[in-house]
This record gives C-alpha cells, sequence and structure tokens, in this order.
C-alpha cells in the first residue's frame, strides 16, 4: 500500500554512541521489499546479538505473512473460506488491526481493496478503464467485513477475492525486529527502515528527507525534512507506482469506496508511535484527502501527517514538528 522511494534516512550519532560499534546491513527479503538495518551497541558482539535477533523474527514473521507462499499461514487460511481456522497470534493480531482501521476510516483503508488493484492492472493491459458496473460490484462487496474473529484464536474468512495484507504485515515485522533487537543487552540505537517505512529506538532519531511525491527523480530536492525519534514514519505515494491506462497515468492507491483511483492526495507522510499505525494511516490518508484526513490525525495520540495535495500545497497536521536545521 505503501510507496518505498519517497523517503532517505540519515542516521545521526549522539556523542555517546560514536565510539561505540555501528553496524549497517541491508537485505532483500522482507515481503519483496529491501530491508535495511542500523545497530549501535558498547560493541560488535552486542550489535550482532541484537541484529541476529531482528532477522530471526523477519525470517519467523515473513513465514506466516507471505502471500506469494502458498505454505504461509496466510495463503492456507485464504484456502479455507467460510470455515473457523485457528490462527497465530500473530496473524490474528494484524487481523484485528486491518479490521480496526477499516471501521475507524470508514472503508477508506480496507485490505481487500486488492480486487480492485486486479481490475486496474487489467485496465493497465487493455488500455481500458474498468466497467462502472464491475466497480460498483465490487465496492458493494467490500462494504461487508472481509472475516469473523472469534473469541478462541479462530477466524473465519468470508472474501473469496485477494487480500492486501502486506502494507500492516510489513510495518508489523518492522515494529517487532525493532524491539527485539532493542531489547538485547548493551544496545543504544535501532533503526529498522523496509523501503521507506522506517521505525527509529533509541536517543539517536533518524532524519527524513520527504521527497516530492509528483516526481520520479531520485535527485529531486526534498520537500522538507522530519527527525523521527522513539518513533515510525511511512509514505504514501504514486509517483514510482500506478496505473497507465489509454494514455492517462492514475495513483496505485485506489478508494475502496468508489473503486476508483484517489486523485487529489499524491503523497502522505505519516508519522507515528509505531509502523503498522503510520503504514494504515498513510493509505487512509491518501484516500480520505486533506480535511478528513487531518480531522482523523488530530483524533490520534502521538501522531503527525504531512499531506501533499494535487494543487500543490503542502498541508501539515497540528501536531507536525518543525523543520530540523540543515
Amino acid at each position: 500500500m505503501t510507496q518505498a522511494r519517497h523517503t532517505s534516512a540519515v542516521l545521526r550519532l549522539p556523542p555517546l554512541f560514536r565510539r561505540s560499534y555501528h553496524l549497517h546491513t541491508t537485505y532483500e527479503r522482507l515481503l519483496g521489499t529491501q530491508v535495511e538495518v542500523q545497530i549501535t551497541a558498547r560493541g560488535r558482539a552486542q550489535a550482532q546479538a541484537a541484529e541476529g535477533r531482528a532477522l530471526a523474527e523477519l525470517e519467523r514473521l515473513s513465514a506466516l505473512f507471505n502471500r506469494f507462499d502458498p505454505e504461509s499461514e496466510l495463503s492456507r487460511w485464504t484456502r479455507r473460506p467460510e470455515e473457523a481456522v485457528r490462527l497465530s497470534p500473530e496473524l490474528n493480531a494484524v487481523l484485528t488491526l486491518a479490521e480496526t482501521w477499516r471501521v475507524r476510516t470508514g472503508n477508506a483503508f480496507h485490505a481487500g481493496a486488492d480486487a480492485l488493484g486486479a481490475m486496474w492492472q487489467e485496465a493497465s493491459r487493455s488500455g481500458h478503464p474498468p466497467q462502472a458496473a464491475e466497480l460498483d460490484r465490487v465496492v458493494a462487496a467490500l462494504r461487508q467485513a472481509p472475516w469473523s474473529q472469534h473469541g478462541d484464536g479462530t477466524a473465519t474468512l468470508h472474501t473469496r477475492s485477494p487480500l492486501g495484507l502486506n502494507a500492516l504485515a510489513k510495518g508489523f515485522i518492522v515494529d517487532r525486529m525493532v524491539e527485539e533487537a532493542a531489547a538485547q543487552p548493551g544496545v543504544g540505537t535501532v533503526l529498522v527502515n523496509a523501503g521507506g517505512d522506517l521505525r527509529a529506538s533509541g536517543p539517536a532519531g533518524v532524519l527524513v528527507a520527504v521527497a516530492d511525491p509528483q516526481t520520479r527523480r531520485d535527485d529531486a530536492p526534498a520537500l522538507t525534512r522530519v527527525r523521527v525519534r522513539g518513533a515510525a514514519l511511512a509514505t504514501s505515494g504514486q509517483a514510482h507506482r500506478g496505473y497507465d491506462v489509454g494514455g492517462q497515468h492514475h495513483s496505485h492507491v485506489l478508494d475502496p469506496r468508489t473503486g476508483r483511483p484517489v486523485a487529489d492526495v499524491p503523497g502522505v507522510t505519516v508519522l507515528a508511535p509505531d509502523c503498522v499505525t503510520a503504514d494504515a494511516l498513510a493509505t487512509a490518508l491518501s484516500v480520505l484527502g486533506p480535511g478528513p484526513g487531518l480531522d482523523l490525525i488530530a483524533t490520534l495520540p502521538q501522531t503527525a501527517a504531512l499531506i501533499f495535495t494535487a494543487d500543490g500545497e503542502l498541508r501539515r497536521s497540528a501536531t507536525w514538528p518543525a523543520d530540523p536545521p540543515f
């Protein structure tokens, strides 16, 4: 749901840790997304031990959530619609989060929106937009809860359409990786950055450049910068992804309430206490637009948003921090 190449992060270590061991590695194995790990610790052994715990959590949770793996827990569950299936606490947690945000955003965030994505991908191939009647049929189905969760740890899937849990699952995994690494002895700072969706713990913080969502140039000047400390950041934008239909480019973010690509918000960046919340809100605010989106942010503690509108305006929530000095 969120777009990878809209942010770049630079770790600025405080004096306390400048003489400590700084581990910095990059992997290509988080649900198809590149993941960057930075850890600062008292010594090499502590940093490597923390990285090992983070990577073990990545491998364990990816095996649960990878929809492209037919043997993942998510894949096996989706093959058993209308059947109460006992699920792991982790998958149940992600389903609970997805349903919570679906209800709270009035369907602006919806894990079932991948069914619309398949229709717009076909439109890109054919050069013709989806039929209005077909979009309306899918939108009507999306008004219903896609699954039910039961008090005994089981859940029943009600839809046969594809589920788009990747963004939430990615945020969930990033959060767990950071928490595992930060809990290890001697660790001062942890950063996990999964394609631009990131979380940072410890005193150092991360300086993040927010790129212009309407340009595909990686060297374009940043719109603004923000320091992320003890928090998470996620961005949704259309510069590098979307649907080209009949010579017209459309955003890859689809409104589950209408079935059509969003047009008023090319980019959103969200700060939140954890990555899974930031991911959900970045998508939801792209759909809701500046007014309702910023109203939602105002109800949520420790969150902030930057919304870039189609007319080139930058809309900040009242909680968005001042730009850090260069």
